[in-house]
C-alpha cells in the first residue's frame, strides 16, 4: 500500500462517524424539525397568529381531517400542501388519532 492510500482510508473511516451523524437527527420528531418554529402560538403571518400544537389538535379530531384540512388550504404551506404522507406523520406525531372505521 502506498502512503497515498493509507492516508485516504484513514480520512474516510474518520468521516464515517460524522457523515452518519449528519443523515438523520435522532430523536428529532418530524413536527419539531419542520414545524414547531412556526407553530409555537407567537408566529405571525399575514396578520394572524400561526396555530400552535394544542390548538391544531383542538382544530382536528383525526389525522384525516387535519391532512385534508391542509391539503385543500390556500394557507397550508405549499411545500407540504401536496404531501398528504408527510401531513398524516406530523398529525400522528403531535396525537391526532387515525379516524375509526364503521
Amino acid at each position: 500500500m502506498t502512503a497515498k492510500t493509507v492516508t485516504t482510508a484513514v480520512v474516510l473511516l474518520t468521516l464515517v462517524p460524522f457523515v452518519l451523524s449528519c443523515s438523520k437527527p435522532q430523536g428529532v420528531s418530524l413536527w419539531e424539525r419542520h414545524c414547531e418554529a412556526c407553530h409555537d402560538g407567537k408566529t405571525i403571518l399575514d396578520g394572524r397568529v400561526v396555530a400552535d400544537k394544542e390548538q391544531i389538535k383542538r382544530k382536528y379530531k383525526t389525522l384525516e381531517e387535519f391532512a385534508n384540512a391542509c391539503t385543500k388550504s390556500p394557507e397550508c404551506m405549499n411545500i407540504v400542501k401536496h404531501e398528504e404522507g408527510l401531513l398524516l406523520k406530523v398529525g400522528s406525531e403531535i396525537g391526532l388519532a387515525p379516524a375509526v372505521k364503521k
